[in-house]
């Protein structure tokens, strides 16, 4: 249960097929997630991701 986990443990272990995609803090894991894997997996409501790309090196284009 990942809501549960995030409130009571001091650090967390997100694996994906046998190895740890991220091992930190609850606070780290929800505000900088290490890739998509796991900001997808723990996000609560679920995270949306959206295609993009830079054009021109200035702002992102969705």
């Amino acid at each position: 249960d990942q809501i549960e986990a995030m409130t009571l443990a001091d650090r967390i272990a997100i694996m994906r097929d046998g190895l740890i995609q991220q091992l930190d803090t609850p606070y780290n894991i929800y505000n900088n997630p290490v890739n998509k894997y796991v900001a997808g997996f723990i996000g609560s409501p679920s995270m949306n991701f959206l295609e993009g790309s830079m054009e021109g090196g200035a702002k992102p284009v969705f």
